[in-house]
């Protein structure tokens, strides 16, 4: 089922995204993880894709085991720029094939190698492969796109970037998850510049319960989010101290996620690191303020 359809009747969201596993063994933890998570009835849940297409067909084969061993509607990652068209074209094709009708479009992070150059006519930027998906498959598929609350690491200023992202829901995106963030009022401020742009698509924030202070750290400033200097307080002095940093992390997003829900936010989108037991104790807080289904 296209997840559009679910926000289009005014249906809070909860989703999970998974990223493919390297090993076989990651692979059976990541489906324990999913068994944990499927009582939770989530809207959807995501597949990553890798940098330079690296997780290209460990994308499409955890895809497609979701999509075969469980009831869960999956939407798949898609990057393009180091793909050429017809690359894309022919994974697209295999995911309708597989009756998988969700994709998220990314343009993705360009690889470092200093002679790196897109193929000759790739789509360069996430707005360009929203059109191709379009072109080539009309209505088939349900498009999402992210968006960036902070403004994405390339961008000078959030004029930019709002400018950037209408481009994309031009193009034909149906709805946005967002980078993961830790202040709501980024949130609330970007959904405001966008509403007031013209940009009226369903805007699902993305959520990071904290369980390695470290590992956060290394991903916030590679993304460009803000940790708040009062989260940062409480964690410094127990960084080392996993069980300490999960419990104040965990917390933390279960206060976040209840702000999100009494402001209407349209869903909350999870980035689980493959492991469930965060995102569970966050959702056994907030189900009941979860809005319910119609």
């Amino acid at each position: 089922m296209k997840i559009i359809e679910h926000l289009r009747r005014g249906e809070f969201s909860l989703s999970f995204e998974f990223f493919p596993p390297k090993t076989q063994e990651g692979e059976e933890e990541l489906f324990q993880t999913i068994l944990d998570l499927r009582p939770l009835n989530p809207t959807f849940v995501s597949v990553t894709y890798g940098a330079g297409g690296s997780t290209r067909e460990r994308t499409r084969r955890i895809a497609q085991r979701i999509h075969t061993e469980t009831d869960l509607t999956v939407m798949v990652h898609l990057t393009c720029i180091a793909h050429t068209k017809q690359e894309l074209l022919e994974m697209l094709t295999s995911y309708k094939e597989m009756g998988i009708q969700n994709v998220l479009a990314l343009r993705g992070d360009v690889p470092k190698a200093d002679d790196f150059k897109p193929p000759e006519g790739a789509c360069k930027h996430a707005d360009e492969l929203v059109s191709l998906i379009r072109e080539n498959f009309k209505d088939y598929f349900c498009v999402c796109v992210a968006s960036y609350p902070e403004g994405h690491p390339e961008s000078p200023n959030m004029e930019w970037e709002i400018k950037f992202f209408k481009k994309k829901v031009l193009k034909g995106a149906d709805f946005s998850i967002t980078q993961m963030f830790f202040d709501n009022s980024y949130y609330y401020e970007f959904v405001e510049l966008c509403r007031k742009e013209g940009i009226n698509i369903p805007i699902i924030p993305g959520i990071m319960p904290i369980t390695n202070f470290r590992q956060i750290q290394k991903f916030a400033s590679m993304c460009g989010a803000t940790i708040p200097q009062s989260l940062i307080d409480r964690m410094e002095p127990v960084a080392e101290k996993p069980e300490e940093v999960a419990k104040i992390g965990i917390e933390f997003a279960i206060r976040q996620c209840e702000d999100l829900i009494r402001n209407k936010a349209p869903g909350l989108h999870f980035y689980t690191l493959n492991k469930s037991k965060a995102t569970l104790e966050v959702y056994k807080a907030i189900s009941g303020l979860i809005p319910r289904q119609r």
